[in-house]
């Protein structure tokens, strides 16, 4: 076999025209170079070197071998150094599943900071919600994942997967500007016995389980009048004053006029937002930097004081 060894060997003898300055070039003994030439000759099956004065010259295969030689070994420089980039994280593709209101949120801050750190690194935003998530890690087919578990810190299971916790994403409650709890900061959950209320559906069902939860633990059982496929559908019912409706904190980047946002004074349990790879990946360059840009986005308390202080 042609390896790279050999052609390396050949191409110093023939840059240089001696076996002993070969050697010399590439700190291996005289005999060592001459065992190895004897090899590649055998692989060639023909002659590559013959004899010229004190020195060698090579013959036209030798020649034509040594001139690929030359193109062989500099692609495998090259992906030599490709590889130490992608192990580096300097370059290579990262593929980052997310919820959408993750998407919207905490994922675009985090792959701004990634831009910056590695310039040659292509972050790939793909949308998913938790099973479907999960599934494609398990399967290779993506790096990291961002989603919604029911378990908090104190309670992650261990099993074949690597989890990183980034927060606990409150609960807020929904009001048309003009319902009477509106003026109040904090509301209590009785108080809306006998308001209609808006689920949020979509392919997960947690909003409106948390919904139904928190209602009937305050003594009620919410009367659902509309359903919205997504947190921007939910927020149009409530500023048209159709009823009042749960929505988590990070739901809430963009919130319609006519909508109020209070704090409840006895919330459901928050939503668990995890970031999950696979444990051989955890120690990539790439992804520890992408999991630590993601935890910095998650920790900025900003976010929960901008919510509650729109009016």
């Amino acid at each position: 076999m042609l390896t790279p060894r050999l052609l390396l060997v050949l191409r110093a003898v023939v840059e240089r025209g001696t076996l002993t300055a070969a050697a010399t070039a590439l700190g291996y003994t005289v005999s060592a170079v001459s065992q190895q030439l004897s090899q590649l000759e055998r692989e060639a099956g023909s002659p590559l070197l013959e004899k010229a004065g004190r020195g060698v010259r090579p013959t036209a295969a030798g020649l034509l071998l040594a001139e690929h030689a030359t193109r062989i070994l500099a692609a495998v420089d090259d992906a030599e150094g490709a590889l130490s980039d992608l192990r580096a994280g300097r370059t290579g593709r990262l593929r980052v599943v997310s919820f959408h209101s993750a998407g919207e949120t905490l994922l675009p801050q985090a792959v701004a900071v990634l831009r910056r750190q590695m310039p040659g690194l292509h972050v790939m935003p793909l949308v998913d919600e938790t099973d479907g998530a999960l599934r494609r890690l398990r399967a290779g087919e993506v790096e990291l994942v961002i989603v919604v578990e029911p378990f908090g810190p104190a309670d992650a299971p261990t099993d074949d997967l690597y989890r990183v916790h980034l927060l606990d994403d409150e609960y807020r409650l929904l009001l048309p500007e003009d319902h009477p709890q509106a003026r109040r900061r904090i509301v209590d959950l009785p108080a809306l016995a006998t308001t209609d209320w808006v689920a949020t559906t979509g392919p997960a069902t947690y909003v409106r389980e948390a919904t139904v939860t928190a209602c009937r633990r305050a003594g009620f059982t919410p009367r659902f009048i509309a359903e919205g496929d997504e947190f921007a559908v939910t927020q149009g019912y409530v500023a048209a004053g159709l009823g009042v409706a749960l929505a988590p904190v990070l739901a809430l980047g963009a919130l319609r006029e006519h909508v109020r946002v209070r704090k409840l004074r006895t919330p459901p349990e928050p939503r668990h937002i995890w970031v999950a790879t696979r444990p051989l990946l955890a120690g990539q360059p790439a992804v520890r930097r992408m999991i630590t840009a993601l935890r910095s986005a998650a920790g900025q308390p900003e976010r929960r004081g901008r919510i509650d202080g729109r009016r």
